[in-house]
């Protein structure tokens, strides 16, 4: 009886029908679920930078002979490397803040310079004995370092090191310009014969030795006037003026060309030749690849030191860089500078950058160098706004309302049910919301 009624049902109730869960939570074509999550969100700024090298320093010379040797252009020269030749001995590198500006010997004061020269010969390792125990003073220990410097430099090992021979960096460098040519001598050398009394040059006259002869010239040609004028004759017709002996002092011998501004010492401490132009040998920089940009004085709270940011490269590659330095004195923009370029100095008065395109420099340093890149444009996303630990949905997932509003439609069970929420902040495709019955879990419908 029981199996005859069975099969009756099964035969009345039609095929595949759906439970009303099935027909409640449907999800129609073209939409998807997702939940709604505490996450963290980032807001960037994109700022366009430059990508290059920073801590541009010029090296001069300030020894005699002619450079036998000289770096190309992109070399990078480190610690006891050597930065040119003249006559085939080596000028070397050592790191240090304080520009040599003494011979350094036994027997000389104290100072940074010789604090300098102690560190580097003991990084380099010429004090194996560990002799150098005062940094600041250079005795024997010291001496006797530089001796086995210059021995392996192929240079006279006096024990001491005369000034020009070692140039202070504050770390290794990168060649950027080469200002000399090899055969060229020091600026100070060619300088120095420049006003040679020997040459054609001091057989002419200076203009104030001709002086004498004019007057004289004239006054011999003008007898019968000045004897018309007052009927008697002047001393200058009893004795002619050629006859002076003023013509027979040669004013050659006048110093006046003997004393060539050249000689007087126009060096910057770190190794410019005592001439009256110095000319450097080498425009370097750090090795350090930075990228420069402005920001706006008004968002400089978008960049704080020490902390990363990406760095997008012209190639599309994203590396990572640290802030080092932001600026404290805003500048006007470019632009704004060429708007006010036609009122002459009127722009002065916004020089520290009280306007709206005032702007603040801020220099990042990439954390790894990016090869065969220098003065190029890359972008910059520094961090414009944070919002952790609130409640978000993809921004795909908000509805607008006909009022104006935004709501997300959520799955309860088997039912829809229109959430109002409001916005908050946009970040890498999703939005913060806030609203009555909005919770972590929450599952909505998103469009795909």
């Amino acid at each position: 009886m029981l199996l005859v009624l069975a099969v009756a049902v099964a035969l009345v109730a039609p095929p595949h029908s759906p439970t009303p869960v099935h027909l409640g939570t449907a999800i129609p074509a073209g939409e998807t679920t997702t939940v709604v999550e505490r996450r963290t969100l980032v807001e960037h700024a994109q700022l366009d930078g430059t990508l290059g090298y920073g801590g541009a320093l010029e090296l001069y010379d300030r020894l005699a002979g002619t450079f036998t040797w000289l770096p190309a252009v992109g070399a990078v020269i480190g610690r006891g490397g050597t930065l040119f030749r003249l006559d085939n001995l080596p000028v070397a590198l050592m790191y240090g803040t304080v520009p040599a500006y003494r011979t350094l010997r036994e027997g000389i004061g104290d100072g940074p310079d010789v604090a300098e020269l102690n560190a580097n010969l003991v990084d380099l390792g010429f004090d194996p004995y560990r002799a150098i125990g005062d940094q600041d003073h250079f005795d024997e220990a010291t001496a006797a370092a530089v001796r086995r410097w210059q021995e392996a430099e192929s240079l006279p090992q006096t024990g001491e090191v005369e000034l020009g021979r070692v140039l202070f960096a504050p770390g290794a460098r990168r060649v950027t310009a080469v200002h000399k040519a090899l055969g060229d001598d020091p600026p100070g050398s060619s300088a120095a014969k420049a006003p040679s009394s020997e040459g054609p040059a001091a057989d002419k006259p200076a203009w104030n030795e001709q002086a004498p002869k004019r007057p004289h010239s004239k006054a011999g040609k003008s007898k019968r006037p000045s004897a018309k004028t007052d009927g008697s004759k002047t001393p200058s017709e009893k004795q002619p003026a050629a006859k002076e002996p003023a013509t027979k002092e040669p004013a050659t011998k006048e110093p006046a060309t003997k004393e060539p501004a050249s000689k007087e010492p126009a060096s910057n401490g770190n190794g410019a030749s005592p001439a009256a132009a110095p000319v450097p040998v080498l425009t370097t920089t750090a090795t350090q690849q930075i990228v420069q940009l402005q920001v706006k004085a008004t968002e400089q709270q978008l960049a704080r030191v020490g902390e990363s940011a990406p760095v997008r490269l012209p190639n599309g590659d994203v590396v990572q860089g640290q802030i080092t330095n932001v600026g404290t004195v805003a500048s006007e923009s470019s632009e704004s500078e060429k708007e006010k370029g036609g009122n002459g100095g009127g722009g002065g008065g916004n020089s520290s950058g009280s306007g709206e395109n005032a702007t603040i420099s801020v220099t990042l340093a990439l954390d790894h160098p990016v090869a065969r890149l220098d003065k190029a444009p890359v972008n910059v996303e520094l961090v414009k706004n944070i919002r952790r630990n609130v409640l978000a949905v993809p921004a795909t997932a908000l509805l607008a309302t006909a009022g104006g509003g935004y709501a997300i439609e959520a799955l309860e069970g088997t039912r829809r049910i229109a959430l109002a929420v409001t916005p908050g902040m946009f970040a890498n495709g999703y939005v913060q919301i806030e609203g009555p019955g909005v919770h972590g879990g929450l599952t909505v419908t998103e469009p795909q």
